[in-house]
């Protein structure tokens, strides 16, 4: 018998005793690409989870703009993505699966003349002033609400474009203006730290979805943490 197969066989029997047991080989990294501004805490309720099963997976996780997302995924910087469907691209090399529902709403602040309803139309908006994020940060939204405003016989009155979210809601606050924002950002804080209320929009259904994405590769932990994945987000919504 050759040393190496002495040896192999050393390994095989002492890995039956280690406490680590059968998960000792899945030593596998997993990059995530998110969405900057969505609330993922429950992404990171679900590694949690499967890391009780898989101990050695590493996952790493980047922010990033939609484009930059689809970019990566599609490179392969990512294993997988969540991002809005509307940003995927159609092709027959990516695969997508429902991961939460979402939805555009307003952010106006508590006082505003439309604070007593849930839900509004574009048509409310006629005469308020628009906070956008700037179109290279968001150009989907950014066209749809102009879109939308030219649709429903005005101009949108957008005075203000800021960066991200966070300048967004600050200025609304201050009443500088009514922002726009995913539902899927919100984590149930922001609209207390901002003193604001958030009001669906009655709009006509276009893909504002998240979905995670991914690629078929070599990483068979990837789809275990898929399976995983789908089995277990109804749960979590």
């Amino acid at each position: 018998m050759k040393v190496r197969d002495v040896l192999d066989q050393i390994e095989s029997i002492s890995g039956m005793f280690d406490p680590e047991g059968p998960n000792k080989n899945n030593k596998a990294s997993i990059k995530i690409g998110c969405l900057t501004n969505f609330d993922f805490s429950k992404l990171y309720d679900l590694i949690e989870q499967f890391k009780t099963q898989y101990p050695n997976v590493k996952f790493i996780i980047e922010q990033g703009s939609p484009m930059e997302l689809n970019d990566g995924l599609l490179n392969r910087t990512y294993d997988l993505v969540l991002n809005l469907d509307n940003y995927i691209s159609n092709n027959d090399v990516l695969k997508t699966s429902l991961y939460k529902n979402n939805n555009l709403q307003v952010a106006i602040q508590n006082n505003h003349r439309l604070a007593s309803k849930q839900e509004i139309q574009f048509s409310d908006l006629t005469d308020e002033t628009l906070i956008l994020i700037e179109r290279n940060k968001s150009p989907l939204v950014f066209d749809y609400v102009i879109n939308q405003c030219l649709k429903h016989g005005f101009h949108a009155k957008a005075n203000y474009y800021v960066k991200n979210l966070d300048e967004g809601l600050s200025k609304t606050s201050l009443g500088e203006g009514i922002s726009f924002l995913y539902s899927g950002m919100d984590n149930g804080y922001l609209s207390k730290k901002y003193r604001v209320k958030f009001l669906n929009l009655n709009e006509e259904k276009s893909s504002q979805n998240l979905v995670y994405a991914f690629q078929e590769n070599n990483n068979p932990m990837l789809d275990e943490f898929l399976n995983f994945v789908h089995q277990n987000r109804s749960d979590l919504y």
